[in-house]
């Protein structure tokens, strides 16, 4: 499981639609949020394959998560992608999804992140920042949905936000846009995690039933799993040329 960063001791409440009654939350409207899909990792534990290019009724995992997030109003898409270039640009491409090429090792989630957070500030200024790995089969646009109401109406002094079901952090990650700046200005190794560790505070948990945050695909029981939760589901990997 590739529990998102961050710890649980972090200010938290329950969106409304799980069962919340937020108290005079501020809106914070007209900041536009853009998404950044986390996919260079290598797979290794499923045999080294693309995770994003599993085929769920003939649609790969890649173009699910695309289009969910568009389903949820947010346009502005990117994807962090290392090995498995040919697969994974060919995708981004037939999605109109820009490409960031991760050329360090695979599997250093941090140094995905780091790449997303500086792109993010050299190509989106002003805008929030959604992360989210790029393995999450459940995850549709009515999750996403609650986690930006709950963005929107967060306390004035959060500039984080993470999932949490069952206890277990998930994704998508939300970043306010000064959030994206102190990430980026962390020195090396130092990613989300290390910056949330450091602001407590400022990093609002949002509880939540929903198991699409918390459910991805690392190894082959996960992937049993999927085909389990999904019975009758054509689930598989695609022909290699």
């Amino acid at each position: 499981m590739s529990a998102a960063p961050g710890r649980s001791q972090a200010s938290s409440h329950r969106s409304p639609e799980d069962g919340g009654t937020p108290m005079n939350l501020p809106v914070h409207p007209g900041v536009p949020v853009a998404a950044t899909l986390l996919a260079a990792g290598l797979g290794r534990r499923l045999g080294g394959v693309p995770k994003p290019a599993l085929l769920i009724d003939g649609e790969s995992l890649f173009e699910r998560l695309v289009r969910a997030l568009r389903q949820s109003g947010i346009e502005a898409i990117s994807v962090v992608i290392g090995p498995y270039a040919d697969t994974l640009l060919a995708l981004a491409r037939r999605c109109d999804v820009q490409a960031i090429r991760h050329s360090g090792p695979a599997d250093e989630l941090v140094a995905s992140q780091r790449l997303a957070v500086h792109e993010h500030l050299r190509q989106q200024p002003g805008a929030d920042l959604m992360l989210l790995v790029a393995d999450l089969p459940l995850l549709a646009a009515d999750d996403i949905r609650p986690l930006l109401r709950a963005w929107a109406q967060r306390t004035a002094h959060a500039q984080a936000q993470v999932p949490v079901v069952g206890g277990v952090r998930g994704h998508p990650v939300l970043l306010s846009w000064q959030a994206v700046q102190a990430v980026a200005g962390q020195s090396l190794p130092q990613g989300v995690r290390e910056w949330m560790q450091g602001s407590i505070d400022a990093t609002q948990m949002l509880t939540s039933d929903r198991d699409a945050y918390v459910t991805d695909l690392d190894t082959p029981d996960d992937l049993q799993a999927l085909r389990s939760r999904l019975a009758g589901a054509s689930i598989g990997w695609p022909e290699q040329p």
